[in-house]
């Protein structure tokens, strides 16, 4: 039925299980895994715009956001190793995580998606808008949406 699954992370808890879950699915159907995250790029505040611009903000943004997606990544990859399910990880900057997440799918030849409903709470979600949400309409495969238990209306 499906061979590779993509399973986007954000370092949420509510991702981490639905990576779970993805994982577990993975495993009874004999699918290979691949974990996306998909970082923020850099923005130049505006007062730096119209000054001289110190490189070294944005360098230390991009340390610490390399090094958050490496250990999001990891901690992902540590559940499928732990399932005894072969996965990979991929990981770049991206301003619409929804548009690089179908991207990836068509270019690794993933036919499923697993996702978590958010990542952020609902102020974010209202402001900002989902993934998920922005995900669904564009999606080339189909998209499995988790939310579970722990989820009140408002989370």
């Amino acid at each position: 039925m499906f061979k590779k699954i993509l399973i986007p992370v954000d370092g949420s808890d509510l991702a981490l299980r639905a990576a779970t879950t993805g994982v577990q699915l993975a495993k009874e159907v004999g699918a290979h895994v691949v974990f996306l995250h998909a970082m923020a790029p850099y923005i130049v505040p505006y007062a730096a715009e119209i000054s001289m611009v110190d490189d070294r903000a944005q360098v230390a943004f991009e340390k610490s956001v390399s090094e958050a997606s490496t250990r999001i990544l990891a901690d992902a990859k540590k559940v499928a190793d732990g399932a005894g399910v072969s996965a990979e990880v991929v990981h770049a900057v991206s301003s619409r995580p929804e548009m690089f997440i179908d991207k990836t799918v068509r270019e690794m030849g993933c036919d499923l998606v697993v996702i978590a409903t958010h990542g952020r709470g609902a102020v974010g979600r209202f402001v900002m808008g989902s993934v998920t949400t922005r995900l669904l309409p564009i999606s080339s495969v189909p998209v499995l949406v988790y939310r579970d238990a722990t989820m009140t209306h408002d989370a």
